[in-house]
């Protein structure tokens, strides 16, 4: 019996796996293994929650959008079966980069080897027919992929459509059957908890301008709130473990499982920071040229605080932010319709200047409160109430 090069997942019913990235030169990544599951229940044909309802799937469209982080770009998504296998020059382990084949050729591709399968077993006809036959490429007719047989070992191959003489030079590309064994950093924690049971808005502080920036490598508020929401249920699970632990020690029931908390940024920075403003491009104009670093940190990181001193700022600044947990506020209630039913609270968290903003965003509600100004409903406990005249800072109703 032959071996097969290539052949990760030997299943008869090879299921897809659902990869993303953000630019063509990115690598494709798999999703976490119950979205992907998720994703091929709907067939690929609707749109699917995924990341604990930080995103939606658009398997129509092959897009992700997220549903809390308005400013981060949409990813790219497709579903594969197939792959290339590439050298990936940065590994010292001789791993591969794998890129995914499009599924009009993965069904062809499949037809060939389930052929070459059958063809190869103890009551097959040989594969000498088998090795004679070919894919072209429907996304690049330029090349072909081949059953290969060198040996005791069999593999599919992708290569060019014309092949040189005696194949001298040809470059021959192996494919990969499934994509592997993966895990997704978190997932196994974030799936081991309870309910969704809070929901903290994190403000963010002075000089967020700067750390969004690609060049940068301080992690910006929308990559800490991931790493933190990981942390603190990587946290809950290992206190967790210990007292199951305690009580098998002492023979008690186990405690039940620890509920999950979502983290949701409030970002505030790019909707006062508008290039055509009068006062930025002020700035601009009299930023000097010299020693752009430290001019990048005055004006990208020092500056917020200014910014938060002069009354109009402040007060673009309060009503961005309320604004913003509202609408907020009235996506997770369509992502998770249920949550204030099973009693779910919100909270609101401040980070550096987040913090002030959160203050003064709570004083202005308390004494607008005092004054019977006009308040939420009980079915929508967050609310700003902000009349078109005369102007001035919203307030915020209730928080759960």
């Amino acid at each position: 019996m032959p071996t097969w090069e290539g052949i990760e997942d030997a299943s008869t019913m090879l299921p897809r796996i659902w990869l993303t990235r953000l630019k063509d030169t990115d690598v494709w990544k798999p999703l976490r293994k119950i979205d992907c599951k998720a994703l091929n229940e709907s067939r690929g044909e609707s749109d699917v929650l995924i990341e604990g309802g930080r995103a939606t799937a658009h398997p129509t469209e092959g897009t992700i959008t997220w549903n809390f982080v308005s400013s981060r770009p949409p990813m790219k998504l497709i579903p594969a079966t197939w792959f290339t296998q590439t050298p990936n020059p940065k590994s010292k382990n001789k791993e591969f980069i794998l890129e995914p084949l499009p599924e009009v050729d993965s069904l062809q591709i499949e037809l060939l080897y389930q052929n070459a399968v059958r063809a190869s077993s103890s009551l097959g006809e040989g594969l000498d027919s088998i090795l004679q036959e070919e894919v072209i490429l429907e996304s690049d007719p330029t090349f072909k992929v081949c059953v290969v047989r060198n040996g005791g070992l069999i593999a599919m191959r992708k290569k060019p459509k014309k092949s040189v003489l005696f194949g001298l030079g040809e470059v021959q590309i192996t494919l990969q059957r499934g994509y592997g064994q993966y895990t997704i950093e978190g997932e196994d924690d974030e799936n081991a908890l309870g309910d969704l049971t809070h929901v903290m808005f994190v403000i963010h502080g002075i000089g967020e301008a700067m750390w969004c920036k690609e060049e940068v490598s301080t992690m910006s508020m929308r990559d800490e709130m991931d790493q933190l929401r990981m942390t603190v249920n990587r946290r809950k699970i290992m206190a967790w473990r210990e007292e199951c632990k305690k009580c098998e020690r002492q023979k008690q029931p186990f405690p039940p499982l620890p509920n999950r908390v979502e983290f949701i940024p409030i970002i505030w920075f790019d909707k006062v920071r508008s290039p055509t403003h009068s006062l930025m491009s002020s700035l601009t104009s009299v930023t000097l040229r010299t020693v752009p670093a430290l001019r990048s940190i005055a004006n990208d990181v020092i500056f917020d605080v200014l910014m938060y001193l002069t009354p109009e700022f402040c007060e673009a600044i309060l009503q961005c932010v309320t604004s913003e947990i509202n609408e907020l506020y009235d996506k997770f209630q369509t992502v998770h319709p249920s949550f204030k039913s099973r009693g779910g609270k919100f909270s609101i968290v401040g980070h550096s200047l987040g913090s002030v903003i959160a203050w003064d965003v709570l004083s202005i509600y308390k004494d607008i409160k005092g004054k019977n100004a006009p308040k939420g409903s009980a079915d929508d406990p967050i609310r700003i109430d902000a009349p078109a005249s005369p102007p001035r800072v919203p307030s915020l109703e209730t928080l759960d």
